[in-house]
Parts: structure tokens; sequence; C-alpha cells
């Protein structure tokens, strides 16, 4: 292998490194990897690290680590934990984002391939009680923050202002195959 690289160098031959670009996992890379992405990097190299990656969690669930308030820390980290297997419930189309920034069963979803997966009474009580989990932390997260901004002095339409930005939070992390109900109550996929 030295002695390639070193007759390259010898006969004037140059290596062109491909550019490199550094994303959160389940992003831009993965997008290009499962085909999603419409601007694929021509000859691109994928480096991924455990490390480096948030698994795709949102702002509100990143902040585990960065929060003071213990409460709101240990839901956040409840967050993280359940990520995974939201994702995976929400990629079947089992759940779905509403846009009060809470999940819900799809009620499509019995007309899905993938149902039949989740008709199981151990598998369906799973995914109820990840629901509940899940909507009981976001809840808690949202009341707190706008708890902490009433406190400091924010008024009402400020504070409503950031109750609706905190669910459109998640209400916009629908990503490409999963269901979201829309603002009239029908239920879409996300394309």
């Amino acid at each position: 292998m030295k002695r390639i690289l070193l007759s390259f160098l010898l006969m004037g031959c140059s290596l062109k490194v491909p550019p490199i670009t550094i994303t959160n996992a389940q992003t831009a890379a993965e997008k290009q990897m499962v085909g999603e992405d419409r601007e694929l990097e021509k000859e691109g190299w994928m480096i991924g690290s455990i490390q480096s990656s948030t698994n795709g969690q949102n702002n509100q669930e990143k902040l585990a680590k960065e929060d003071s308030d213990p409460e709101i820390r240990a839901h956040r980290i409840r967050l993280n934990y359940l990520s995974p297997e939201i994702k995976k419930y929400k990629t079947h189309g089992i759940l779905g984002e509403t846009p009060q920034g809470y999940v819900k069963l799809n009620p499509l979803a019995p007309s899905l391939p993938t149902f039949s997966n989740y008709e199981l009474p151990a598998k369906k009580k799973r995914v109820e009680d990840v629901i509940l989990f899940l909507n009981e932390s976001r809840k808690f997260i949202m009341e707190k923050e706008l708890s902490i901004q009433k406190k400091k002095g924010k008024k009402e339409d400020e504070l409503s202002k950031i109750k609706q930005s905190l669910a459109e939070e998640y209400y916009k992390s629908v990503s490409i195959g999963e269901y979201y109900e829309t603002v009239s109550g029908r239920w879409e996929k996300y394309q």
C-alpha cells in the first residue's frame, strides 16, 4: 500500500478527497443512504460516529444534559430513551404527530400492511404505554417551560406563542413516510 501511494506521488498524481459533510445522525447522510435526499453528493464519503450523533432528536430532547432543572432533565432523558421506539412506530404508520405536540394512534393504521405486527395484546399494550410516557413527558416539559417564562414576566400572548412554538417543534419533526394529523383532524402521510 505504501508503495502504491509513493508511486502515485512520484508520478505526479494527486489524490482528491471528496467533500466531507458533518451532519447529525438521521439527517442528510441518512437521507442520502435511503434515497430520500434530492441532492446526492457524487462520490461522497459517509462517516458515522455514535459520539457525534444526536439520533435525530429535536432540540427539546437534546437539551437533557444541559438543563438545570432535574425534573425537566429526567423527562428529556425519558424522551431520548423512547425516541428510537417512537421512530419505529412512526415509520410503520402506527403513530403520528398532532398539531398540539403529542403523538396519537394513527386511525389509518389498520389498513396498513405493518398493522398486523401490532395486533398482539403485548405489542399493543407497549405502543399504548409508549404513547402515554411520551405525551406525559412532552406535556410536563411544555408546562414547566411556560411556568418558567411566566415567572420571568412574560405576558399571556407571549406565553401562548411560546406554547405554540413548543408544540410546533414536535409537529414539524415529521419525516417523509410518517403520518400526522392536520389542523382539520384528518390524517395524512408526509410526502
